[in-house]
């Protein structure tokens, strides 16, 4: 479903108008210009595709698991890789080697657990392009994404040292360069976006705990020629993200039914009192029930939202109210449930 945007022109005198003019006043008319007209303005196109739109990590039939792209004048950059997004890309028209710049919101496997996999398509069809002088791909992410990338690394050394031995094969030495994000502010700039974190409230470690000061959790703005959009990630409120998001065309936000999330682990995990009463402190605290996501949409005076990493998300779900009323109780702008392969 595409998000229309009216764009406001400014009124000017017709080719026609001026010859009357130039006659009542015999006003001789301009000689034709011998240069040729000017070439008309650069046009841009964001697009964003949602590749997995299913909280996780549980795997399902019909939502992959969190994955996002945004395509700058055909560009892609990825937002989070999240299991079976090498095949949601492919499905989308792009090969992973397309990708150059990837983004992870944060390091819960339900968003990060392609990371190897990706990696691994991507050396795998540099290679058959004989991609040599292909730029390095770039992965942003919190802190330990580098630890992340070095670990991949290692899994995928054991079958590029196999392939090396029976046919030429490009190195793995500097194909792929990651980079921790310590702090919010501006983290990537092109010729085609720009890319803002901070940090958000998904996490609240216990002070003293091995998590503490260390892990984090980021929101990104991409700000392109037309377009500005935010991907929320996992969340909790957050002041900074509704300053982050602060008139920003879309907003990509996570939403959680907490009552139909809390029974179906209640009743497929067989949790105890005490372990309900942690899981429903993180998913109100630390996610967006439909009501946050609306009063955060209003706040930022976006002009539309998209939701995505629905949760729970399940297969037999067939009415996405449960996710958009209560959006619409704050917010009245355009909201459209996500699903996956999604594009606007």
């Amino acid at each position: 479903m595409p998000i229309m945007r009216l764009r406001r022109c400014a009124g000017v005198a017709t080719c026609a108008s001026i010859a009357m003019l130039c006659a009542a006043m015999e006003i001789p008319r301009p000689a034709q210009a011998a240069e040729p007209p000017p070439a008309p303005p650069a046009t841009h196109s964001t697009r964003i595709i949602l590749l997995g739109t299913g909280a996780g990590p549980i795997p399902r039939k019909l939502r992959s698991q969190p994955a996002s792209l945004l395509i700058v004048d055909g560009v892609p950059y990825l937002i989070d890789v999240g299991n079976g997004v090498a095949r949601q890309l492919v499905s989308v028209g792009f090969e992973p080697a397309d990708v150059r710049t990837i983004f992870v919101t944060h390091h819960h496997i339900d968003h990060n657990a392609d990371l190897g996999a990706f990696m691994s398509f991507t050396w795998v069809e540099d290679n058959e392009r004989n991609a040599r002088a292909a730029p390095p791909v770039q992965i942003y992410g919190p802190p330990a994404t580098a630890q992340l990338v070095r670990s991949a690394l290692d899994f995928l050394s054991v079958s590029a040292r196999i392939f090396s031995s029976e046919i030429p094969m490009l190195p793995l030495e500097g194909r792929f360069e990651a980079h921790d994000i310590a702090a919010d502010g501006l983290v990537f700039r092109d010729d085609r976006v720009r890319v803002t974190a901070s940090e958000n409230t998904h996490y609240h470690f216990a002070h003293g705990s091995a998590a503490y000061g260390k892990d984090k959790a980021y929101s990104y703005r991409f700000d392109t020629a037309d377009r500005s959009v935010i991907f929320t990630g996992d969340t909790g409120p957050s002041e900074e993200l509704a300053k982050l998001a602060d008139g920003a065309d879309v907003l990509v936000s996570e939403v959680v039914d907490v009552d139909a999330m809390i029974k179906f682990m209640v009743e497929t995990m067989h949790m105890p009192e005490k372990a309900q009463a942690a899981m429903r402190f993180h998913i109100e605290q630390e996610h967006l029930p439909p009501e946050e996501v609306g009063k955060l949409a209003a706040k930022a005076h976006v002009k539309a939202v998209v939701l995505t990493h629905l949760s729970p998300g399940l297969d037999a779900e067939t009415d996405a109210s449960r996710y958009t009323d209560g959006v619409r109780k704050y917010f009245s702008g355009t909201v459209i449930a996500g699903r996956d392969f999604l594009e606007f």
